[in-house]
């Protein structure tokens, strides 16, 4: 009885940690933003989308805004590298966040994300900037609920409010903290805020891109997008936010019967395998890599490189975490070690497909009105949110240019 009270206690403890926000204690003398920018992601939300069902409040901000016709991921198309790039304007390769899943030699640790993964709140991982860090250092208050990394300190510095990732805070629930962060006044409102939708992706994942499941997710995120701009408006201050929605990767099907077994091909004995699905990163054995290499040559349905090797299109060969031979799959098929499969819809493919486009649409004193423009990659996002909030950027690979045209 003892043992369980204690089970219970530290339950108890971890949901309350997961659905309160923590305030950073600093001594930063804070100055009062003019134009608050809200950033918010929905996960998974393929730019054609809004062709599947209705979105009004989506089209609200388009009808009054900007709409580009994508956004670009970078390789891979995973979750936490193009979140780490829209927030950083850096490339995998220069931010540091690879993969979802991956190893460093030098910490000798795999980083991964999921329930329970220390490696996620662990700012060691990122070897750029994150313009909440930026915010911050430039005297401006951060605060976000739920972006991948923001509740892991970077560079000694957190978000004045953040809250550590929770599937249990409803979507609603979101946008409320937003609307009560942005009620604060003087120094002690916010010059960026930001959140984060996982379900259109997750039910994407499990029932497809195509799935009247993914459409009413669609729906149900669109409703809270509603209800953050109905707040703002009562407020008065809708015209005077910026506000920018994203979506870090599109979404594709990938039937049961599109997998290759690498163990068809290789003796897994002989390799640390990475990842899987759209792509794997395989680590031979000493003295195997050039065996490995030429096994998986000439396999219908992949390409194969060494890490020295990979295109220049992808920028994605200057980092030691990255393994020596990269597997690829064409669009919808899947590699897999034995015993593993697909779901129906994923992502992680050649951001040339254009499956994994996602989206950027935004309004706000910053943006022009009505206005539509072209696919643009999304490490240009972290150049624009600075100049939207008059800080200075910090290194990275993106350009204010190529977002110039939305702009006012």
């Amino acid at each position: 009885m003892k043992n369980f009270k204690i089970v219970l206690y530290l339950s108890l403890l971890f949901l309350l940690s997961c659905s309160e926000s923590i305030k950073s204690e600093n001594a930063r003398n804070y100055v009062e933003p003019s134009t608050p920018l809200i950033l918010i992601s929905i996960d998974g939300f393929r730019w054609d989308y809004f062709e599947k069902t209705d979105t009004p409040n989506l089209d609200r901000i388009i009808n009054n805004g900007i709409k580009a016709e994508g956004l670009k991921t970078v390789y891979p198309s995973k979750t936490f590298p193009n979140h780490i790039s829209i927030v950083t304007g850096n490339y995998p390769s220069n931010h540091g966040i690879i993969s979802n899943y991956f190893y460093d030699s030098g910490f000798d640790e795999y980083y991964y994300i999921g329930a329970g993964s220390q490696a996620a709140q662990d700012g060691k991982w990122i070897q750029a900037e994150p313009i909440w860090v930026t915010v911050e250092k430039q005297l401006k208050r951060a605060m976000i609920m739920f972006w991948p990394m923001s509740d892991a300190e970077i560079q000694g510095i957190r978000p004045s409010e953040y809250y550590v990732y929770s599937d249990s805070p409803s979507n609603i629930t979101r946008m409320e903290t937003l609307l009560n962060w942005l009620d604060n006044s003087g120094n002690d409102k916010p010059s960026f805020l930001a959140s984060y939708f996982s379900i259109v992706d997750s039910i994407g994942h499990r029932y497809g891109p195509d799935a009247q499941e993914t459409i009413d997710a669609i729906i149900e995120v669109d409703n809270a997008i509603g209800y953050l701009l109905d707040g703002l408006e009562t407020r008065g201050i809708l015209d005077e936010v910026n506000l920018i929605v994203v979506s870090d990767h599109g979404m594709t099907d990938t039937p049961s019967d599109q997998i290759i077994n690498i163990a068809d091909y290789i003796d897994l004995d002989d390799v640390k395998t990475l990842n899987g699905g759209p792509f794997m990163e395989i680590r031979p054995n000493d003295g195997k890599l050039e065996t490995i290499y030429q096994q998986l040559q000439n396999i219908e349905h992949t390409q194969v490189y060494k890490k020295e090797d990979f295109p220049s299109k992808f920028n994605y060969s200057n980092n030691e975490r990255i393994e020596p031979i990269i597997f690829l799959a064409d669009e919808g098929w899947s590699i897999q070690t034995p015993g593993r499969y697909p779901s129906l819809g994923t992502h992680g493919y050649d951001p040339d497909y254009r499956s994994m486009d996602g989206i950027f649409v935004a309004r706000g004193p910053g943006f022009k009105e009505s206005f539509k423009g072209p696919v643009i990659q999304n490490i240009h996002l972290y150049e624009m949110m600075c100049y939207l909030m008059d800080i200075s950027p910090a290194q990275n690979d993106g350009s204010l240019s190529e977002t110039q045209e939305f702009l006012r």
